[in-house]
């Protein structure tokens, strides 16, 4: 598993991600690698950047390239991630969206849930 180092301590300990709290006895995981902003992610011949998007959570990322963003709980297809959370912060997350903003409008989002879409769908609506 690989999360950014400011939500490590959440991985580890389901009290403190909420985890037990909907879905009881919930075990941590140990992060195998602890990623931060610009590293890369290489899976055969493609290769991620990751951009650090705080708001959700103080470690969200995001992982972009290729035409696409794999968004997490940053952005979802009509909606954003909760900032009533734990370490969560409103205006961390308009900062991130902003930056998402900025991507290609044609760029595919994946969100951690729910269906695919788009920068463009997102954020460029008239």
């Amino acid at each position: 598993m690989a999360v950014h180092a400011l939500d490590s301590g959440m991985i580890r300990d389901p009290r403190k991600n909420m985890m037990t709290s909907f879905f009881g006895t919930f075990e941590g995981v140990e992060p195998e690698i602890d990623l931060k902003e610009g590293d890369r992610l290489e899976l055969d011949e493609l290769a991620f950047e990751v951009w650090h998007t705080p708001g959700h959570s103080p470690g969200g990322i995001c992982l972009v390239g290729h035409g696409v963003a794999f968004t997490g709980d940053t952005l979802f297809r009509d909606g954003v991630g909760r900032t009533d959370f734990p370490g969560a912060s409103a205006g961390q997350l308009e900062t991130s969206l902003r930056r998402l903003a900025a991507l290609d409008p044609a760029t595919v989002v994946y969100p951690g849930h729910g269906p695919k879409t788009a920068i463009g769908r997102e954020f460029h609506q008239d």
